[in-house]
């Protein structure tokens, strides 16, 4: 009986220890989110973030949904600070995103913010009824995180943008945004049948494709639906949330998380040739939405919109030239007579006009426009004939260090050898006006290197680090070029770009405040120019 009431002591100490640190846990994060200000939105290259801190649990605005597999908090505001920008060290960006104090070092007081209001249904739109406003024409924005507005302010996103450009023009328009971060089409198309085809809207708007392309284990159909859980499965799922335990296994996560380096990025790039072409057919169970999938859910969007008596506008929203997605949507835009804003294209366009105004206002030679300029997704270049299909082509990088200053010189490394062989800071570019530098002191630093014409290249740029060390990082953005055609002994320049800076990107998956109003506008367009039709 002694050795039973022992045992029972033991135990209820044991529960009574976990159930204080558990209470303590909470209230320590509870008083931790309570001074969170500005939330930082620290970014890898790669996504590789390793573990993710359980006191920023409740700083997320994404909840489970059992028919939408996720979707958002209502009531919520939250302002985030952007840091899609260059670091002393890849260290530097993990620690601030593991960091427990609820204020942001000194440092990225500068980096830009953007705020969300979410309404009492959880969407980032200003608050409705059912029933639409008398003699407004009711435009619903169904989408992912660029229909959302990820990186800019409430105003500033797509759908708020489209409605200032057409209440501008004199229309009676309501304007519903109801992006969601990282839904699919599959997603989508469950949104738009239980919600939002019954608020009767003119206009639905459709963008997806960005995340139905994730491989991410699982396929988003095999997430909804089925037998509730065992009583065993739900235990497990109600003990994996206790704080305490979500923090012992972090910390063991974490203890074991190896990050890879840029050069390790760089190499893979360089082992696939950086095509972007993925076999989906292959890999179609741990693809969240296939492509054929996905096809059947645009069309079957567009089919019960119309049915509904809504007109349709697709949107292309991904930052991917070869993705077997974007060629889906415009045959399904043909094949429907459905408009189609074609994002990528767009963004595309505004990058090259940035490019040849900063030429411009430097006086320096012009890229070729007629091939394609170094970025994700370009095309390859028209294979060349004769004497020039053998000959290599001389190019020369140039970038400016933007905002940053240069203590030392940029860099520039690849896994070629005329680019360091993934030594970060060992190959220097110059601003004296030689290696290819066309003007000694303007800021833009060059190096000229010779390729095989049709080559995929890819690349870093680095600041003022020490020599093999990965050191004085660029954005987390891995920067690519197809080489253009040799123009015999003249060297191609290529686009200027800027260390620190994406042109028209605000990170790896999406445009910036710009690019959504170009968007906008676009969309503005096709509604008012009469191409959105009741068919």
């Amino acid at each position: 009986m002694r050795v039973l009431r022992a045992i029972l002591k033991s135990l209820a100490t044991t529960i009574v220890f976990f159930a204080a640190a558990e209470i303590g846990l909470r209230a320590t994060y509870a008083i931790r989110t309570a001074f969170v200000r500005r939330v930082p939105l620290p970014y890898s290259v790669g996504d590789d973030y390793g573990p993710i801190p359980p006191w920023l649990d409740r700083l997320m605005i994404l909840v489970p949904d059992d028919e939408l597999i996720w979707r958002n908090l209502p009531n919520v505001r939250r302002t985030y600070v952007d840091i899609f920008s260059p670091a002393p060290t890849a260290a530097a960006r993990t620690a601030l995103l593991r960091r427990f104090l609820p204020t942001l070092p000194a440092e990225f007081d500068r980096n830009p913010t953007w705020t969300i209001a979410l309404d009492s249904r959880g969407y980032r739109t200003g608050e409705f009824t059912n029933r639409k406003p008398a003699g407004a024409r009711r435009i619903a924005c169904v989408g992912d995180s660029w229909t959302f507005g990820m990186n800019v302010d409430q105003e500033r996103t797509y759908p708020s943008r489209l409605a200032a450009d057409l209440r501008a023009s004199g229309a009676n328009v309501e304007v519903l945004n109801f992006g969601v971060l990282g839904y699919s089409s599959f997603q989508g198309r469950q949104l738009l049948e239980r919600r939002v085809l019954d608020l009767d809207p003119d206009v639905v708007l459709i963008g997806f494709g960005m995340n139905d392309s994730e491989v991410a284990g699982y396929r988003d159909r095999d997430m909804v639906g089925g037998a509730p859980p065992a009583l065993r499965t739900r235990l497990l799922e109600d003990a994996a949330d206790l704080e305490f335990y979500k923090l012992l296994k972090y910390s063991a996560l974490a203890l074991r998380f190896h990050p890879k380096s840029m050069g390790d990025f760089l190499r893979e790039q360089a082992h696939d040739r950086g095509s972007g072409r993925v076999d989906y057919s292959a890999i179609e169970p741990w693809t969240r939405v296939s492509p054929p999938d996905y096809e059947a859910n645009i069309r079957e969007m567009i089919r019960l919109s119309r049915a509904r008596g809504a007109a349709v506008v697709l949107l292309d929203n991904e930052l991917w030239e070869e993705s077997p997605y974007r060629a889906l949507l415009k045959s399904i835009a043909a094949d429907t007579h459905a408009p189609l804003v074609d994002s990528l294209r767009i963004v595309a366009d505004a990058r090259t006009a940035i490019e040849r105004g900063i030429e411009r206002d430097l006086g320096l030679a012009a890229a070729p426009r007629d091939e394609p300029a170094p970025g994700e997704g370009s095309p390859s270049p028209p294979a060349a004939s004769g004497p020039a299909a053998s000959a290599p082509t001389r190019v020369v990088f140039r970038v400016s260090g933007g905002r940053y200053p240069v203590p030392r010189a940029l860099s520039i490394v690849g896994t070629d050898r005329q680019l360091g062989d993934l030594m970060p800071n060992t190959v220097s570019m110059h601003d004296d006006g030689t290696g290819g530098d066309e003007r000694a002191g303007d800021g833009v630093w060059s190096l000229e290197a010779s390729f095989a014409a049709g080559a995929r290249v890819s690349y870093v740029y680095t600041n003022s680090g020490r020599a093999g060390r990965w050191e004085g990082l660029d954005v987390p953005h891995v920067r690519s070029l197809v080489v253009p055609p040799s123009r015999g002994a003249a060297p191609v320049y290529l686009p200027i770009e800027t260390f620190g800076r994406v042109y028209m990107q605000a990170d790896d998956w999406h445009t910036d405040a710009t690019g959504y109003e170009l968007i906008a506008r676009a969309v503005a367009d096709a509604i008012g120019q009469g191409r959105v039709g009741r068919n």
